[in-house]
């Protein structure tokens, strides 16, 4: 068993001083550590023994007076007397750790979790409000197309067909483009315009005028009815045209497109002839031609083998389109109707 000499050593107790150990407990005589330490003054009770502290020259009594190590008021009891103190348990005076950091760390924690709830909550309110807005766009798009729907556009209506003109006497006037030629004879109709003109195709002509006879009804045996024709009206704007020194051209155009259109049976085409003409003082274009169908006739039984016909321009001054005759008869039907009305043609 060892034991700790009596001595100065760091107070136990908490305090910046030195306290006096007397060998089997804390006393009461504390002093500075910069000040000499000698023995502190012992009760009168019990008086140690001179020749233990002659070996210890740095505490003997005399260097020090009693009141040095007196505490006025002091709890510890009457002057020259050594209180006893709590004995706590020998050696160095334990450190309280400070108390601050515990402090700051407890409110770093409390905002760092009230940050992390708070991100938590609006991340969590966007997500909600993000599901709710998506339906109501989804649902609200078919309502405006229901509300407006979209708008027809106004289809514009075609102008009304002319009326083709009736015979005068033995002439035919046609005012639309100012021709006039010989009526053929009473077998010969004027049909109604709607019959005869297409204005939703842009290369056939609208005519204006106009009279024809059959040739044979029912000729396809669907209804249709082959016709001897005689027309008049203006040269559509589909087909170019720069003045009476291009109806050569023009004609041939013509015969060309309306060779198609106007004989639909296989057969074979001839010019027979395409010159410049007069036709009351204006310039003009005639072009005659001949379609045999004699293969395909004699095929079908059909009344005709085959057709003449011509196609007459007219010059009608700058900025207007000239005008055109068109005539074409079946060798079944009297040709000599051809001759008459070309030679009859006038224009105003």
């Amino acid at each position: 068993m060892t034991t700790t000499p009596a001595g100065w050593y760091p107070d136990p107790y908490g305090s910046p001083l030195l306290r006096w150990w007397d060998g089997t407990q804390w006393t009461d005589a504390t002093h500075a550590p910069e000040q000499e330490a000698g023995a502190p003054p012992q009760p009168q009770s019990q008086p140690q023994p001179q020749p233990q502290f002659q070996s210890q020259p740095q505490f003997q009594q005399a260097q020090f007076q009693q009141a040095q190590f007196q505490q006025p008021g002091a709890p510890w009891g009457p002057p020259n007397q050594t209180a006893q103190l709590p004995t706590p348990d020998f050696g160095a005076p334990r450190r309280q750790a400070p108390v601050w950091p515990w402090i700051v760390g407890g409110v770093a924690a409390v905002v760092v979790l009230a940050l992390v709830i708070g991100g938590a909550v609006i991340l969590l309110r966007d997500r909600a409000g993000s599901v709710v807005a998506r339906p109501e766009i989804t649902a609200t798009a078919p309502q405006l197309d229901q509300t407006v729907p979209p708008q027809p556009e106004p289809q514009q209506s075609a102008p009304p067909l002319p009326q083709l003109p009736q015979p005068s006497g033995d002439r035919i006037q046609d005012p639309a483009t100012g021709l006039s030629y010989a009526y053929p004879g009473d077998q010969w109709q004027v049909p109604e315009s709607k019959n005869v003109n297409d204005p939703s195709d842009p290369r056939m002509p609208l005519w204006t005028s106009g009279c024809q006879m059959t040739s044979q009804a029912n000729y396809d045996g669907r209804g249709g009815d082959w016709v001897g024709s005689v027309y008049t009206a203006e040269v559509p704007q589909i087909f170019p045209y720069s003045g009476p020194q291009s109806f050569g051209q023009l004609s041939q155009t013509l015969l060309l497109a309306y060779d198609p259109l106007f004989y639909g049976i296989q057969h074979e085409r001839k010019v027979l002839r395409s010159e410049a003409t007069t036709v009351s003082g204006k310039q003009g274009w005639v072009i005659e031609f001949e379609m045999d169908f004699t293969k395909v006739a004699e095929a079908n039984s059909l009344k005709w083998k085959k057709e003449k016909g011509a196609i007459v321009l007219v010059d009608r001054g700058q900025n207007a389109r000239p005008a055109m005759l068109y005539i074409s008869v079946p060798d079944n039907l009297d040709q000599s109707v051809i001759k008459r009305v070309e030679d009859s043609l006038q224009s105003q």
